[in-house]
């Protein structure tokens, strides 16, 4: 329920919500500790409470740097999964101009429907992570197709020969890309780097309430602004998290470009010269 909040909002009102949530745990933390908690007994640790949070605090910040850089190199990974999968296409477009006409506005036209199935289908599933093998089962019958108009036909010359064996080639390419995108689709942290994340949030929490300052308002302050910086790198995490869904996502301008191309090249004038290479 509340990961399909976060990624059915724009990222700017995940960002306040994120951020205005921990900051407000914060100061009412703050808060009950001014109460409960004697200020002289705060001001007099002060300094013990400050080297202490300085370690703790340290080695948060660099963990949960490194979960932010993480999840940042999985977005961009996935995003060079579908250009892969968007450029095995584009070849496949290209190449078709060495096979016999029928045969190359067959295959033409099945790449095509598949990339409207990935865009129109299998993209916005993705989005809302959607990830039940139904969703998918078009685009595989669709590539299988491909595969098996290619591999019955049969070439009459050497030329032909080699533009079979690369195209099946592009075929394979394109079967494992497929499977290596829908994998990466499905893909997140882990549980327990969230709860590692909360419970050193809360950790350095519990040493911002022990400071012990002279101004109440200059401890409200400080922890808010402290933890309102934390909740940036939270709702960054949040946004990168999947990388195919919500706002902050791969989009599918490859494969839109790659059948913008298709149609550039063999257009009705130009279908009946082949493709230079």
């Amino acid at each position: 329920m509340l990961n399909a909040w976060f990624y059915s909002n724009p990222n700017w009102l995940v960002m306040l919500v994120v951020c205005g949530v921990l900051v407000a745990i914060s100061l009412v933390a703050v808060l009950l500790t001014q109460r409960f908690v004697p200020w002289e007994l705060r001001e007099k640790d002060t300094k013990m409470v400050g080297l202490s949070y300085a370690l703790a605090g340290g080695i948060y910040a660099i963990v949960i740097s490194f979960v932010a850089v993480g999840v940042y190199e999985a977005m961009d990974k996935a995003q060079a999964l579908a250009t892969a999968e968007a450029n095995s296409l584009s070849s496949m477009l290209f190449d078709s101009a060495g096979l016999p006409p029928a045969l190359a506005a067959q295959v033409r036209a099945d790449v095509g429907a598949y990339i409207d199935t990935v865009t129109k289908k299998e993209w916005p599933a993705q989005q809302a992570y959607q990830m039940d093998d139904r969703n998918f089962e078009l685009g595989w019958a669709q590539v299988r197709k491909i595969s098996q108009d290619l591999a019955t036909y049969e070439p009459t010359t050497m030329g032909q020969e080699i533009m079979k064996k690369e195209m099946i080639g592009n075929a394979d390419n394109l079967f494992s890309e497929r499977r290596s995108r829908i994998l990466a689709a499905g893909e997140h942290l882990p549980d327990a780097i969230w709860q590692m994340a909360i419970a050193g949030l809360a950790l350095v929490i519990f040493f911002l309430c022990l400071f012990g300052p002279k101004s109440a308002w200059m401890h409200l302050a400080t922890t808010g602004l402290t933890v309102f910086a934390i909740g940036l790198i939270f709702a960054l995490i949040i946004a990168l998290d999947y990388p195919f869904r919500g706002q902050l996502s791969v989009d599918d301008d490859a494969y839109v470009s790659a059948k913008d191309l298709g149609a550039e090249l063999f257009t009705p004038e130009k279908a009946e010269a082949p493709a230079p290479r």
